[in-house]
């Protein structure tokens, strides 16, 4: 079983998008667990119009005094974990577009790793890349020193296994994706697969 886990917070421009792109790679097993902190557009609404009993919304609200913005994102996805129960676990962004083969693909690598971490592409709302892959074939692994843009979440899946080591997040924490990477190259067979999957 396959778990996605999205944090959500007003992310009504490409949600659908998103969704659509996601949904139709899962089997009628699998799940999409949403954690929404606090959406005041049509986030929800829209994410609800699917009526599909594989998406799951839990709600995540706090006051936001004086903590940086990628804090709330970091404890939004540490929602959507503990609420995820599959064996296989995929993060996404609430404005990422999956490409057509990533789960098949990733979910052929966890047969023997335990954590893929797949290049990516950053494109405008009209799909078109504005950049070359963000790795360009430069990942280095257990490259610790390097606090930000080592592993993306969107780009990440891994098994179920892991999560002993990545919950609960540090409390200190500030980037999630970078913590879950580091605990997958840590503590599990991790592996860097130079396709542009999101």
């Amino acid at each position: 079983m396959i778990s996605v886990c999205i944090a959500t917070h007003n992310g009504e421009k490409y949600i659908k998008e998103q969704l659509d792109s996601i949904i139709c790679q899962l089997s009628s097993e699998d799940e999409v667990i949403i954690s929404d902190d606090g959406s005041t557009d049509a986030t929800l609404e829209i994410i609800e119009m699917y009526n599909d009993p594989r998406i799951k919304v839990y709600t995540m609200m706090h006051t936001r005094k004086g903590m940086k913005s990628h804090y709330y994102v970091t404890m939004n996805f540490e929602n959507a974990l503990k609420h995820a129960i599959g064996d296989y676990i995929f993060l996404s962004d609430q404005d990422d577009v999956w490409v057509s083969n990533k789960v098949d693909t990733c979910m052929e690598i966890l047969q023997n790793y335990d954590m893929v971490l797949h290049n990516l592409q950053c494109v405008g709302g009209d799909l078109q890349p504005f950049n070359k892959n963000i790795y360009n074939n430069n990942f280095r692994y257990k490259n610790y020193l390097m606090r930000r843009g080592k592993h993306y979440g969107c780009a990440l899946a891994f098994k179920r296994k892991l999560l002993q080591y990545i919950l609960p997040f540090p409390k200190r924490l500030v980037l999630h994706d970078f913590w879950i990477g580091i605990m997958g190259e840590c503590f599990g067979k991790f592996v860097f697969l130079d396709e542009t999957l999101t």
